[in-house]
């Protein structure tokens, strides 16, 4: 394969690894909105029927929730390392050298080099908000139910 179809095929795998990042983040961002509207109706539900076990739902709900993001999340990261990689051949004009379309391949190496990222983007700030407040929330709202405060 000469030397300008292999820079052809990268800069069109760059461009398909970025589409695959912007639509995982996009994944990302409707998890949230999904929490929230979850949250919102349970809790809700919850004083409206003043059953605290609902803010116990709640509460399971944002932790399932943060753990589907910080999955999604965690796969977005093995497609980065490609993105990466891709722009430091362009960077480094190798171009001409690197072997385009290796995405299956370089993600299958970082995964077994790295496993999984899930639990680690969960820590990440832009992750956890706002599952974690959520979730306390729906904790603090389930503990003052059962004192009968609410």
């Amino acid at each position: 394969m000469n030397k300008d179809k292999r820079a052809e095929l990268l800069k069109d795998e760059y461009i398909m690894l970025q589409h695959f990042y912007e639509d995982m983040d996009s994944k990302g961002l409707n998890i949230k909105n999904w929490a929230i509207t979850v949250a919102l109706a349970t809790i809700g539900a919850g004083f409206l029927y003043k059953n605290s076990v609902l803010f116990l739902i709640a509460f399971g709900a944002s932790i399932v929730f943060w753990f589907l993001e910080g999955h999604w999340r965690g796969l977005s990261h093995f497609f980065s390392t490609r993105i990466q990689e891709i722009e430091k051949i362009i960077r480094e004009e190798k171009h001409g050298e690197a072997i385009p379309l290796q995405t299956y391949a370089n993600w299958s190496k970082e995964y077994s080099a790295k496993g999984d990222q899930t639990i680690k983007y969960m820590q990440k700030v832009n992750v956890a908000i706002p599952h974690v407040f959520i979730a306390l929330l729906s904790l603090v709202l389930f503990i003052l139910g059962l004192y009968g405060v609410l």
